[in-house]
């Protein structure tokens, strides 16, 4: 009787186990996403369908919007309730959430995937930095290059590699401001803008002119140790450039009020020449509007030219950012592992990046996306491009960076309130917060003195061809008029010896 109770107890410990491994199995595995590109659930959920064909598991899509989704991220991976299968992440938040211990270390079945096949400027993004643990997989890469109208550049006779460098750059945009040419419905079109405090942007839009001028925003000292770089004479450079746009009225001071979509509306509306912006924008030219695209917005009718960041002393260096996959470590499903390495196969890669417009993370997929002239420039800028540092303190640094050039922004944007002993106070008080995040002792910062003299030379005006004929017409003119004006006594003594030679000629006939 024993045996039998036994038997029986076993059989159905053995089926509920069985059914319940049956009922989990049959439980959509989900996935957190941010909106990627036009009607980003829409598009994921597409390539879900396959996954499910395949394994017989359904899933689901939850879009969490970018300014929710760290909070609501956090304390699901904190606390394990609710949290999804998979996630995205963006590039700068794998170390923060790995050094918590909150995201799978993928190393024991990482081979599964490939690493190879990714390419590196992607692959350094899976880990924190000095450690050889990956925390997550590659999905699709943000890069920010300039992005022309090509119908403007077409009616000034604006080519690619007049845009080379930071003059040419420079040149072009006063030429199109100079036209003011006004479109049917009032807007004037500029040449160039950007967003400024109101943005959350605000250190990648920074980043380019930085890098590219060989500054950093932290860097590393003899021992191996982070800390703030923001006054240093690379990195000044690479800011006082980008503050020149404002300082010389080549950018409206009112863009500065503009966040990143504003400003990008701007351009889809052909307010704009040129913006720095990310990728999706090249691919949304080429899907109607009914599909979330723009080919039938004026932007869509003038065509897209993807422009390399202007060189600088360090080269073009675009800002690089983008999102990897990653799996929650109070997961417990298997499936969760499929799932991930489905989504990063060459095949899905390939057919949602195309969907949603930002490059695959694939070096087998980037070299058939590349046969597209326009990708073919975004695919070269990889190879030069950076990323933020991959460390956990990245997300509280990049909150600094905000406020700081948040501030720098406020005394730009009103002349009155712009003043070099300002913009020192700034950077200073922002360097010490970065090293005190870093555990690093601020010693040996730039007085302000130094501050002044570099800040000087960096921003001696390179004479402007146009303002340089105009100088010269007025100095002609200016010498004509000294010149008349040296020569009026004698022309009046002769003009009194005429006339009385007139009047009395004029007396001696009557």
């Amino acid at each position: 009787m024993f045996n039998y109770l036994k038997k029986t107890v076993t059989a159905t410990i053995m089926a509920m186990v069985t059914s319940t491994a049956v009922w989990a199995a049959n439980q959509p595995l989900t996935v957190w996403i941010m909106p990627n590109g036009a009607t980003p659930q829409e598009k994921l959920e597409q390539r879900l369908e396959q996954f499910t064909k395949k394994t017989g598991i359904p899933t689901k899509v939850q879009v969490l919007d970018w300014g929710e989704a760290w909070n609501r991220i956090s304390q699901a991976l904190a606390t394990g309730q609710d949290a999804p299968d998979v996630l995205q992440l963006g590039t700068t938040w794998i170390p923060y959430f790995a050094s918590r211990n909150e995201i799978k270390p993928l190393n024991d079945w990482i081979n599964e995937v490939d690493p190879s096949r990714f390419v590196s400027v992607s692959w350094n993004t899976t880990h924190i930095d000095g450690d050889t643990t990956i925390y997550s997989v590659p999905w699709f890469i943000d890069i920010r290059p300039i992005l022309a109208n090509k119908r403007i550049l077409k009616e000034h006779n604006i080519s690619k590699n007049d845009l080379a460098t930071y003059d040419g750059f420079v040149k072009a945009i006063r030429e199109v401001n100079a036209a003011k040419e006004v479109q049917d419905d009032g807007a004037t079109i500029r040449g160039y803008a950007f967003p400024g405090k109101s943005d959350w942007n605000i250190p990648h839009n920074f980043a380019p002119w930085i890098w590219s001028n060989g500054g950093s925003f932290i860097e590393k000292d003899n021992n191996g140790k982070w800390h703030a770089n923001i006054l240093s004479k690379e990195t000044l450079h690479g800011i006082s450039l980008y503050l020149n746009f404002i300082l010389d009225s080549l950018v409206q001071t009112e863009a500065l009020q503009a966040n990143t979509a504003q400003i990008a509306q701007q351009f889809n509306n052909s307010e704009l020449a040129f913006i720095i912006s990310t990728s999706e924008i090249v691919m949304q030219t080429r899907i109607h509007g009914t599909q979330g695209g723009l080919s039938n917005a004026r932007i869509g009718t003038d065509s897209v030219m993807v422009v390399p960041i202007p060189r600088g002393s360090a080269g073009s260096v675009s800002f690089i950012g983008g999102s990897n996959l990653a799996i929650p470590t109070k997961n417990e499903r298997k499936e969760a592992k499929a799932l991930l390495k489905f989504l990063v196969e060459d095949e899905n890669q390939d057919a949602y990046t195309k969907q949603i417009g930002f490059l695959p993370t694939s070096k087998k997929v980037l070299e058939k996306w590349s046969e597209d002239e326009d990708y073919r420039e975004l695919i070269n800028a990889l190879a030069t491009g950076k990323t933020y540092v991959a460390i956990p303190e990245w997300g509280d640094l990049e909150q600094l960076f905000v406020a700081m050039f948040s501030s720098v922004w406020e005394q730009v944007e009103i002349p009155s309130l712009y003043s070099e002993e300002k913009l020192y106070d700034v950077f200073k008080q922002y360097t010490i917060e970065i090293d005190r995040k870093l555990n690093y002792p601020s010693n040996n910062i730039m007085t302000q003195a130094e501050f002044m003299n570099l800040w000087g030379k960096l921003n001696k005006k390179k004479e402007d061809p146009s303002a340089t004929a105009t100088a010269d017409t007025n100095t002609a003119e200016n010498n004509i008029v000294n010149d008349n004006l040296k020569k009026a006594p004698l022309v009046f003594i002769v003009m009194i010896a005429l006339g009385f030679a007139f009047n009395f000629r004029r007396k001696t006939k009557r």
